[in-house]
């Protein structure tokens, strides 16, 4: 392990002074003053004063503190972080998700065969991945390994979520994303204003606009999003409704989910529904495009709703989309007078 890496794992651990970290890692004074002044410099590291004491430690943004829980997580497991996380290693790492032989791997990454095969061991040696035949050489990734899951952390490529939000005057955003987006958001937004559904967890800070954090299990598209809040009460009140009146859906996508899924008629009544309130909000060519492609079998669109009946609104639309049609109009019209 180099001194720069035996600093950061020394301090990912607890934070320490600079005479303390000279005292107890086995490398000279001078070479560990000069990296700690590297790394201050880098960024990688900050100073911090704890009861009138000078302290180095880790960065509280999202990317140097996953990497703290990498390097603990490494030297408890045994294994040298600073080997994992060099830019061939992860390349390599990477390309197993696509490739499992010697010849492939080589291919794909311009690495020489030989550092293929070394890569691959250094895998093996540390438990990453298991060799499912010798000749030729096969190896596959052990994907529940707790240095796994965080390797793949380290190379995935995370865009922002999309925001969910009403064009108007009100104080809420919605971000629904996975929860490597949202550990990431969290260290982002930690100082404003913030919940994270079905936690009860909430927090207030500088910003008066609140972040509504929702978790999936798997990155959404604004159109996915609106396929499965479409089937919930709170969905067709307000979330799907703000989407639309954030202008970035896109219709042909939308049908195409609704038609793989059986939603065909429930998603075209509702859009319809919303363009009676407010033309402006959906495009008629769309609504068009879901009668050409609705079914004539029947079906409920809002079970959940059943046992409040109907008012009698509901008749015009359930023939025209061959529906049985339980929505609450008055929640929806408020919900769009609310934009």
């Amino acid at each position: 392990m180099n001194i720069k890496s035996a600093v950061f794992g020394f301090i990912s651990i607890k934070p320490q002074s600079i005479n303390v970290i000279v005292k107890r890692l086995p490398y000279s004074q001078d070479s560990i003053y000069n990296a700690i002044e590297e790394m201050l410099k880098e960024g990688k590291i900050v100073k911090i004063k704890t009861n009138g004491e000078t302290r180095v430690d880790i960065k509280k943004n999202y990317n140097d503190q996953k990497l703290k829980e990498f390097y603990i997580k490494s030297l408890s497991c045994g294994v040298d972080p600073e080997i994992l996380l060099r830019k061939n290693t992860l390349l390599m790492w990477k390309t197993l998700d696509s490739y499992n032989n010697v010849n492939g791997i080589t291919k794909k990454t311009k690495l020489s065969e030989k550092s293929v095969r070394k890569f691959l061991k250094l895998f093996e040696n540390n438990g990453l991945v298991k060799f499912e035949k010798k000749k030729p050489l096969i190896a596959v990734k052990i994907k529940d390994h707790p240095l796994a899951i965080l390797l793949n952390s380290m190379i995935k490529e995370t865009k922002s979520p999309d925001r969910i939000y009403s064009p108007g005057s009100s104080p809420f955003e919605e971000i629904i994303a996975t929860s490597d987006e949202i550990e990431k958001i969290l260290y982002e937004k930690i100082d404003d204003s913030l919940t994270i559904k079905r936690t009860g967890f909430m927090i207030m800070g500088r910003s008066n606009k609140i972040a509504i954090l929702e978790s999936v299990a798997a990155k959404q598209t604004l159109e996915e999003i609106f396929i499965g809040k479409a089937t919930t009460p709170e969905g067709v009140e307000d979330t799907c409704i703000k989407i639309l009146a954030y202008k970035k859906i896109n219709y042909t996508i939308l049908l195409k989910l609704a038609i793989e899924k059986n939603l065909v008629n429930q998603i075209g009544c509702y859009l319809d529904i919303i363009h009676n309130i407010d033309r402006q909000l959906i495009p008629y060519e769309a609504i068009k495009k879901f009668h050409d492609n609705s079914s004539d079998k029947k079906y409920v669109f809002l079970r959940e709703e059943m046992k409040y009946g109907k008012s009698g609104w509901e008749t015009k639309y359930e023939k025209k989309w061959n529906v049985d049609l339980y929505l609450d109009i008055g929640a929806i019209e408020h919900g769009v007078r609310g934009l």
